[in-house]
């Protein structure tokens, strides 16, 4: 096509001119309107361009090339500015055909040229409309897709419009006379004979989705259409080939897109959920399902809120998701989910208004924080424990203090009751003399019973070390069973049957607990009120593979089937609200497996329950130490002794035991002591209280150490159990002996003697 540029004094229009002969333009430059007619007369030109940037009126140019013979058909535009191409109108209404924004993009100025020519070629066909084989040319000429005519059986091109030959990127000298299989375009080759053959068979092919190769091997896609025409005599084959590719590409691209979202929403993990706006579940990833227990997403869809929020919160759910639909705000709150099992599910949930899949729609994103409310709870219940532990090592600290002064005055009057003469004293006195001393054993029964309970006590108390030692199951077991005989004494008969077993390596304050929960589960699944009924047995033996196996059997309710597999999960549990938390077993089965071992559970409904613990055995037998004979030697050696303790009644009575035996000096605060011994005085054994107020028990051996250090090494410590872990390391490293509150005077004498005789 021949293009005629008229640009004002030369000024420079080179995109376009560049773009036109791109094209396969003719272009035809005037740099003054006076020359138009002279240019014009050489060859008409189909399209004119008048650059209108300067502020001058180019309607007369316009009139004139109007007048020029084939001026009415020409299409002409006006290049102007952006800021005045308001003043172009006048000469639009002239003739002017169109107006372009200079400076122009590349795209949009295709997009004109096109309109341009098509715009041209419709004038020119309404001044001599075509018939016949120039009908047919016509066509190829103005088809705005590539178009080809090819033979009908080899498919060699024989006609092509200038369209067609850009699209495949070929020459027409390059395709004419080729066949298309010789070119190479299609993607398949076998498409061309499935096309033909609908072709044959039904005589035109209409949207046929197929790809071709450019002649630089670009993938293209086209809707081929197809129908048949004569030429040269002869039927032939016209075809079109809109292009369609940047459709399939952004089809492409919307495909990947969804398809990265999905892999997004399935990968994140948080649980995302659509509801519609009757609160039904449109979608839901796949946490969502797993989360409240279903194998399958499809299982959920269709689903209501309601079956998935518990009733007493389903009112508070709705009311947030109509707030976010009619207000468009993201609504923020923690709230509960229920399991398809029944339990129960806390999430941080995130609603928000969505248009998903052409409906208006609820979107909820959930963070599971189911794990961060057990954390929270076992923290809490860790709180609790340790601080009754605390307390409990403190109570038993304050029982040891009187119980030390109740047993040795019971242990001296006693003994001076019995040293009294009763031959020649009247009956009567006798007989009282012989029930005081009655009532003083029973007394003393009653010390050493108490005095068991407070060691039971620091033993499951005992947060002071939590390393693993080689304990005798048997004598945990006793302990656990001293604490648990309120729990069990009004439900069920205890029976203890304990065969010999191999020491285990553990904990014995973690292992108590792990006994005493099982207990304390035996004695709360049997009703009250009929103890003779039950019975729970506490029994150990040798179990499989050499480990130590401990028992504790049932005749309670018994556990269904269904929840067995659940049991030592953290919060399940199968006792009723307010009475359990759900973290007992699940402490047990972390505690023993941490050991090593394994717990095992037998069960069923009204038949009982049967909980096994397997433990390792230590890895050597411990040492059997036998206890050392308490006897007062017959040859007693009389020493000095310093006893020092902020308990005055204590320091009265060990004065009282000891007296007899030895020369006995008192001291309740450790500074008079240590005056005592900076003034000179010497002693043979020193009682020292571990834990005073002022100056400790440490504080005064450690001055000792510094200045007396031969009375440093006769200091024996005394403590009533609730020390520090200062004074816990202290004991560690001094080689001085120390005696647990409350002990037995014959045991305080015997231990004096065996001092006196290193001395």
């Amino acid at each position: 096509m021949r293009v005629l540029i008229v640009a004002q004094g030369g000024a420079d229009l080179s995109p376009l001119e560049t773009l036109l002969e791109a094209r396969g333009n003719t272009v035809v430059h005037v740099a003054r309107d006076v020359d138009v007619p002279a240019a014009w007369r050489a060859e008409p030109c189909p399209l004119v361009v008048l650059d209108a940037r300067e502020p001058s009126s180019r309607m007369p140019l316009v009139r004139a090339l109007r007048s020029l013979p084939g001026g009415p058909s020409a299409v002409v535009l006006l290049v102007g500015r952006r800021d005045g191409l308001h003043l172009l109108g006048p000469a639009l209404e002239d003739g002017a055909d169109e107006v372009l924004a200079w400076p122009m993009e590349q795209e949009e100025l295709r997009l004109r040229l096109d309109m341009a020519e098509r715009r041209y070629l419709r004038r020119e066909s309404r001044t001599a409309v075509p018939s016949g084989d120039e009908l047919r040319d016509t066509m190829l000429a103005v088809s705005p897709v590539p178009t080809s005519i090819t033979t009908l059986g080899e498919g060699r091109v024989v006609a092509a419009n200038d369209a067609y030959f850009r699209a495949f990127g070929y020459s027409r000298e390059e395709m004419l006379g080729k066949t298309t299989l010789e070119l190479r375009l299609w993607e398949r080759p076998f498409e061309r004979s499935q096309v033909m053959e609908r072709l044959r068979q039904h005589g035109s092919v209409r949207g046929v989705d197929a790809q071709y190769h450019t002649r630089e091997g670009e993938q293209r896609h086209t809707l081929l259409f197809m129908g048949l025409v004569p030429y040269a005599g002869e039927p032939h084959v016209i075809s079109f080939f809109p292009d369609i590719t940047p459709l399939k590409q952004a089809e492409e691209e919307v495909r990947r897109s969804e398809v990265s979202f999905r892999t997004l929403i399935e990968s994140l993990p948080d649980l995302v959920a659509v509801f519609d706006r009757d609160a039904r579940v449109r979608y839901a990833n796949l946490k969502v399902a797993r989360a409240l227990g279903y194998s399958d997403v499809r299982e959920l869809i269709g689903k209501h809120i309601s079956d998935m929020i518990p009733p007493e919160d389903l009112a508070s759910a709705d009311a947030r998701m109509h707030e976010a639909l009619r207000t468009g705000r993201n609504a923020l709150q923690e709230r509960r989910m229920v399991r398809r099992d029944g339990g129960i599910l806390h999430v941080e949930s995130t609603t928000f208004p969505l248009h998903f899949d052409g409906e208006d729609s609820i979107v909820s994103v959930a963070h599971d924080l189911t794990e961060r409310h057990q954390m929270q709870a076992r923290l809490m219940l860790a709180e609790r424990m340790a601080s009754v532990g605390t307390l409990a090592a403190g109570v038993a600290h304050e029982i040891n203090n009187p119980l030390a002064y109740l047993t040795a005055n019971l242990a001296f009057a006693r003994e001076e009751l019995t040293n009294l003469p009763v031959s020649g004293v009247d009956p009567t006195l006798a007989e009282a003399l012989a029930d005081a001393q009655s009532a003083l054993a029973e007394a003393q029964q009653g010390a050493e019973r108490v005095r068991t309970i407070v060691r039971d006590l620091k033993t499951f108390s005992r947060v002071d070390s939590l390393e693993d030692a080689v304990v005798d199951v048997r004598r945990v077991l006793d302990s656990t069973l001293n604490l648990a005989t309120t729990e069990i004494r009004h439900r069920a008969r205890l029976v203890k049957f304990f065969e010999d077993v191999t020491p285990v390596r553990a904990n014995e304050s973690r292992l108590g607990q792990v006994f005493l929960n099982l207990l304390v589960n035996a004695a709360q699944a049997i009703p009250e009120g009929s103890p003779d009924r039950h019975e729970i047995r506490v029994s150990t033996r040798m179990g499989d593979g050499g480990r130590v196996m401990v028992e504790v059997s049932d005749t309670g309710v018994g556990i269904a089937a269904e929840h067995l597999p659940r049991l030592f999960d953290p919060f399940f549990t199968t006792k009723a609200p307010g009475v359990g938390t759900g973290l007992g077993l699940s402490i047990c089965h972390n505690l023993v497996t941490a050991l090593g071992g394994e717990i095992r559970v037998r069960s069923s409904p009204n038949r009982g329950s049967t909980f096994q613990v397997l433990l390792p055995a230590a890895e050597r037998p411990r040492e059997v130490v036998l206890p050392r004979p308490l006897d007062v030697p017959s040859a007693e050696k009389r020493g000095r002794l310093l006893v020092v303790d902020d308990e005055p009644l204590v320091c009265t009575a060990l004065g009282r035991t000891l007296r007899p035996h030895h020369d006995v000096t008192l001291a309740t605060r450790a500074q008079d002591a240590l005056e005592r011994i900076e003034a000179g005085e010497h002693y043979d054994v020193v009682f020292c209280d571990l834990m005073m107020p002022g100056m400790s028990g440490m504080d005064f051996y450690s001055t000792l150490m510094k200045r007396y250090p031969d009375q440093a090494r006769r200091v024996v410590f005394l403590t009533g159990g609730a020390v520090t872990p200062q004074a816990r390391a202290f004991l560690e490293t001094v080689t001085s002996p120390h005696l647990e509150k409350p002990f037995a005077g014959r045991e305080l004498l015997s231990l004096v003697q065996e001092r006196l005789a290193r001395a």
